[in-house]
């Protein structure tokens, strides 16, 4: 085999006469395989092609010209060096150095020629194409949704790199830097589950099927906690509720032991992850994520709630002191609905969450312009059913044009609760043309965000094929290393 690489090598660089190769290629290489010194004879998957000396003289550090990657793919019996490659990704590389131009085979993915552009080696800094500005532009916003902070610089110490290895591995499950993949996976999977979870059970709480009435709230009344019932109208009668408003009620009662301590539970897990966060953040980038200031606001509302149920849950409901405190505690338990935005934390896990985020923060503007348009429009039917609407009865039809804007926004977006409704002829006629205005305001920019959505969906569609081929690729090399033969990376490529 070095001998051929010593013949590619005066193929290359036509240092060697023809007679030498000769010598050189005794009983290894036929002597037509260096019949013309001024061509290289390439076979890709059965497709013969020949490339210029000349022409891959101009790149130097490409594989063309580097005879001992090429001496290993030399066929006497196709007198060629043999690549097991696509010809039309081949034809594209030898377009690249005979235009210094990017041309996509019609059928293929641009990804598919900068992968064989790489295994070519062959350098795109300067080709025409390459670097779209287009893709540079979404990869850029992609980038800064993901929001990854660099790895400490080489030569630090072990400290900082597993730290920031912990880092990856609670926050990037499927970052560059992240090992352990599937468990950080697992963790960030169980993570989103606890938010739903959380969201889940503090619903449940609000519900009279799942309260009693807190005893430490109002003794002399009550002294035994009452039982779930299915009826409604039934629940709120045990409850002692049927007469008081929402608010008070809602103070009276606490909901179920297994969901109060389990709401403590997930707090308790929310509180931790958080900490864990704060200790491990590698820099100063996350502290300007707008869900990191919800994930402490959040866990400093849970423990001030927590602490002031400690000071109350002892005490009677007898003054405005007592029935302020249960105020708060009720607004810090509202701040924890917060945490539903965690899961944007693990954005980059979910593919459609990505691209929707993207989406609307693309097409703020125009959203911004159908609220403008949806405004204008709610001003001038409110304003017209109000008038019109003057010569019908009082408590009949839209009463003002106060309530007319409600009308009018109920109305345009096509929800109509029926509430308000005009009663005249004229504002029957206003009524229709304030649905129709609606429906077509409302679909005016629906195509322009559908058009974003697409863009970006595509290009989070090829950003994961690459990186799931790089995790394979890895994955196998990988098991190369560890002694890994060629039939059982064959039965792995079968059961993927």
């Amino acid at each position: 085999m070095s001998d051929v690489a010593a013949v590619a090598s005066a193929v290359i660089n036509m240092s060697l006469s023809n007679e030498d190769l000769k010598k050189m290629t005794t009983n290894k290489v036929e002597d037509n395989a260096v019949k013309d010194l001024h061509f290289l004879h390439i076979n890709i998957s059965g497709q013969k092609f020949i490339v210029s000396n000349q022409l891959i003289k101009g790149y130097p550090h490409s594989k063309f010209a580097s005879p001992h990657l090429l001496a290993d793919h030399w066929i006497e019996e196709l007198n060629a060096f043999y690549f097991d490659r696509d010809p039309a990704l081949f034809n594209a590389v030898l377009n690249i150095l005979r235009y210094n131009v990017l041309n996509v085979p019609s059928g293929y993915d641009k990804e598919l020629v900068m992968e064989e552009i790489n295994f070519w080696n062959v350098p795109k800094e300067d080709v025409e194409g390459v670097q779209d500005d287009e893709e540079l532009r979404l990869e850029a916003e992609f980038q800064w949704l993901e929001n990854r902070i660099p790895p400490p610089p080489s030569g630090s110490s072990k400290f900082l790199e597993l730290r920031y290895k912990c880092w990856c591995f609670i926050t990037d499950p499927l970052g560059p830097y992240t090992q352990y993949r599937r468990m950080s996976i697992a963790y960030a999977v169980f993570s989103i589950v606890a938010v739903v979870l959380y969201m889940i059970l503090y619903g449940i709480g609000t519900s009279p099927h799942y309260r009693v009435i807190d005893e430490h709230a109002l003794p002399a009344l009550y002294t035994n906690k009452t039982e779930r019932t299915t009826n409604l109208d039934s629940a709120i009668d045990n409850l002692g509720c049927s007469q008081m408003p929402k608010i008070s009620c809602y103070i009276r009662t606490t909901p179920l032991l297994w969901i109060t301590y389990s709401k403590y539970a997930l707090k308790f897990v929310f509180i931790l992850e958080t900490l864990i966060r704060l200790i491990l953040c590698p820099g100063l980038a996350y502290f300007r994520s707008i869900i990191t200031w919800i994930d402490i606001v959040a866990g400093i509302g849970a423990l001030a709630a927590f602490a002031i149920e400690i000071v109350v849950v002892t005490k009677e409901i007898v003054g405005e002191a007592e029935m302020h405190l249960h105020y708060i505690v009720i607004c810090l338990q509202s701040i924890q609905i917060l945490r539903i935005f965690k899961i944007f934390q693990y954005a980059s896990l979910i593919d459609g969450l990505m691209v929707m985020m993207l989406t609307l923060k693309a097409c703020l503007k125009e959203l911004f312009l159908l609220v403008m348009y949806l405004l204008i429009a709610m001003f001038i039917f409110a304003t017209s059913v109000s008038f019109l609407e003057l010569q019908s009865e009082m408590g009949v039809g839209v009463p003002d044009c106060v309530y007319g804007y409600w009308w009018a926004i109920i109305t345009m977006t096509t929800v109509g609760y029926g509430d308000f409704y005009p009663s005249t002829v004229g504002g029957y006629f206003v009524g229709v043309l304030c649905a129709i205005s609606g429906i077509i305001l409302t679909a005016l920019p629906v195509a322009i965000i559908g058009s974003h959505f697409n863009v970006y969906w595509e290009h989070n569609r090829k950003r994961r094929r690459l990186l799931f081929a790089a995790l394979k690729k890895k994955h196998k090399q990988k098991n190369i290393s560890a002694g890994t033969t060629t039939s059982d990376i064959s039965k792995l490529n079968s059961q993927e």
